[in-house]
């Protein structure tokens, strides 16, 4: 099967189709209700900042003229000569402001993201059970309740040691290659698109307690489908209001993407029906 960012972005509409079916309801209950407390406080916050982030755009695009009466020739030379190079590098000044408010829309996502799947992890592990069952007609491995929650903050935790530890090496290479502008903006991309799908894909596969290490091969298996979904969710979660149903979606879509495009034969919970679907 061939790899294409659009099976991602599909899968993450497929997410979203799925939760209006009945069955999901009960589950997708709880995780909206945590998304919209968590939406609140963070908004909160965001907005708070908005105000030095006003002031420091409207720094860097203002562009007042300069009044050389009263100079010596020498300083009028320079101050026009830095007028005119403000005027003609004026685009890197918006391309920076552009990137600055891209920038803090993912930081606020990405917080949003982290602190949400922390919260809501069993609750996202019960309805990517439940998706799977219902894509397939059966259901992962039956595991006591209690047993399956510590297991899932666990691997909540140790999804956030790999995102932050490889995170910084990401911010690193970024600052160092900073004087291009557009390496960073591109590593960036790709790291938030890669850390979304695994945080989403990897539910289906933690309720077969397969080991992370697997989930990373898996998605390697069609890396322009998983950075298609990843890229799908990171996007969305950027936007205020919609990243309040994003979780769910993602969720659907990570369980149903795993089932239908990157699981093979011998994968945990591999069947004839699910072969099929893949073969589609």
């Amino acid at each position: 099967m061939t790899s294409n960012p659009a099976h991602g972005v599909d899968a993450l509409l497929r997410g979203a189709r799925l939760l209006t079916r009945r069955e999901l309801r009960p589950f997708i209950i709880v995780p909206l209700l945590i998304n919209l407390v968590l939406f609140v406080a963070l908004t909160a916050v965001m907005l708070s900042q908005i105000d030095g982030l006003a002031e420091y755009l409207g720094s860097l695009l203002s562009h007042e003229p300069v009044n050389t009466e009263n100079m010596s020739w020498w300083r009028a030379m320079m101050a026009t000569g830095a007028a005119w190079a403000a005027n003609v590098f004026q685009w890197l000044a918006w391309l920076i402001a552009i990137l600055v408010v891209l920038f803090f829309l993912f930081v606020y996502g990405y917080l949003f993201g982290i602190i949400t799947n922390i919260i809501a992890a069993p609750f996202n592990g019960f309805l990517a059970e439940k998706v799977e069952e219902l894509l397939t007609g059966k259901a992962p491995p039956a595991e006591p309740i209690g047993r399956m929650v510590w297991r899932t903050l666990g691997r909540e935790l140790r999804k956030l040691r790999y995102f932050i530890g490889w995170g910084l090496v990401v911010l690193v290479i970024s600052l160092f290659t900073s004087w291009t502008v557009f390496i960073p903006a591109v590593l960036t991309a790709l790291w938030g698109a890669w850390c979304m799908a695994i945080q989403y894909v990897d539910y289906p596969l933690d309720n077969h307690q397969r080991p992370f290490d697997e989930l990373k091969s898996v998605l390697l298996r069609r890396k322009l489908s998983t950075l298609g979904f990843g890229g799908a969710v990171m996007l969305a979660k950027m936007v205020p209001v919609l990243n309040i149903f994003v979780m769910p979606a993602a969720v659907a879509g990570g369980t149903a993407l795993w089932i239908e495009r990157l699981r093979q034969e011998g994968d945990p919970g591999t069947d004839s029906h699910s072969t099929e679907l893949q073969n589609r």
